[in-house]
């Protein structure tokens, strides 16, 4: 046991070491936005038929999961960010940033998008703020043929084909080395009612489904805890890595290929040691709310469905906020709730069922957090405070977009759906 634990402790410190010890001047936010792409009836779309066209109009280069044979390009890098095809070969993403503030992240995101949307109108398809894909159910035939998903789909199970269709906002803030844990138990914990406010994944397989939050919802298919929020608060780096420690690991890259492994990375520590880069790789494929990442030193902050094109920067303006009052949230939350992680976790799961009709922990706790969140963005000084001005309106009216889509699926039908989701040119 000693022996594990030291190789954990030097695992952790090496995983430190990644992030920064101090911020720069302004806390910077990023955004891997990831929208669903359908044909007007609620097919799914495919992504690779944007290559093609978005090429000839020039600023991009293509990357190419096999850059040897260069047969199937994943993505294209450009000036103004990166757009992707996600774990479905219907779900488009956007990396963006980083930016200095909110305006910067609007102006990127609206100019990415609108080269994307007018693509996808060029060959008949749509983009969605929505978090899933309305019709097509998940399955392996809409899988993108990355080599690595191959190896993942076979360890995983059937599970993995929820993220076949669904399309998250996750937002990147960040944070420096001390704020690690912080960061993790707080945000984990406030997943609760940022699902409540987001939700928008509530048509899928083509009706109107049980969640609100599809997305959240379904992707409880891969076990306990490996996707959501951790059960439990961390008081060390340390402590945290080696809860991660503890998943299967479900594959190995080993120079320029994969073999599966499936077995807690607990295991294959013991027989080669603390490999930082083994860990960041089977990290990657845990699915925690709130996940910091070391690359970039930021906390990622994963259970936004994808949201309407009119409220575009609701989830980076709440987890920017968020960030900025982690000392203010966690005062609130050991003083507001008695036993945090038990009435969270419970509020979390009735919140992607019920959105924000559910029963709080306490009597306005949503509110609450979301003036926290307020305070948080005006005491950088650049206005950012004025997009969460949805998000006030939703609380007002205790209805999601969730609620939105449903009801319009069910008076109206899925052709009005996506227009009224689309992306409008």
């Amino acid at each position: 046991m000693g022996r594990r634990q030291d190789t954990v402790a030097v695992l952790a410190g090496q995983y430190a070491a990644r992030f920064r010890e101090t911020l720069r001047p302004l806390r910077m936010i990023g955004r891997e936005a990831e929208f669903p792409l359908v044909y007007p009836d609620g097919r799914a779309g495919d992504v690779f038929r944007l290559w093609e066209p978005l090429l000839a109009k020039g600023g991009f280069e293509a990357r190419y999961d096999d850059p040897q044979t260069r047969t199937v390009i994943v993505a294209l890098t450009g000036a103004g960010g990166t757009i992707e095809v996600e774990v479905g070969r219907a779900t488009v993403e956007l990396v963006l940033g980083p930016y200095e503030d909110l305006w910067q992240l609007a102006e990127g995101t609206h100019r990415l998008l609108r080269q994307v949307a007018e693509v996808a109108h060029e060959v008949g398809m749509r983009v969605l703020g929505f978090g899933i894909q309305p019709r097509t159910r998940p399955s392996a035939a809409l899988m993108t043929p990355k080599r690595r998903y191959r190896y993942l789909a076979q360890a995983a199970g059937e599970a993995w084909w929820h993220f076949t269709t669904t399309a998250s906002d996750q937002v990147h803030v960040d944070i420096t080395r001390a704020e690690i844990a912080d960061a993790v138990n707080t945000l984990n914990l406030l997943s609760a009612p940022l699902i409540a406010l987001t939700a928008n994944s509530s048509v899928y397989a083509g009706r109107p489904g049980h969640y609100l939050s599809g997305r959240e919802g379904l992707l409880g298919a891969l076990g306990a805890d490996r996707a959501g929020m951790t059960p439990r608060a961390f008081v060390s780096v340390e402590e945290f890595v080696a809860y991660i420690c503890h998943y299967p690991c479900y594959v190995l890259r080993r120079g320029g290929g994969f073999r599966e492994y499936n077995r807690p990375f607990t295991e294959y520590l013991r027989r080669h040691g603390p490999d930082i880069d083994a860990y960041l790789w089977h990290e990657h494929y845990t699915w925690n709310s709130a996940r910091p990442r070391a690359h970039t030193s930021t906390m990622e902050i994963r259970p936004a469905c994808q949201q309407p094109h009119d409220a575009s920067l609701v989830v980076a303006a709440l987890g920017l906020g968020w960030v900025e009052a982690l000392g203010e949230l966690r005062g609130f939350l050991a003083d507001a709730v008695t036993d945090p992680w038990a009435a969270l976790r419970q509020y979390r799961r009735a919140a992607i069922v019920q959105g924000l009709r559910a029963t709080e922990p306490v009597k306005g706790f949503v509110e609450e957090v979301l003036r926290i969140a307020e305070r948080g963005l005006r005491q950088r000084g650049r206005s950012e405070e004025s997009f969460l001005e949805p998000l006030w309106r939703r609380l007002d009216q205790r209805t999601t977009p969730g609620d939105l889509a449903r009801g319009i699926m069910r008076s109206k039908g899925m052709a009005a759906l996506i227009d009224a989701a689309s992306y409008q040119l």
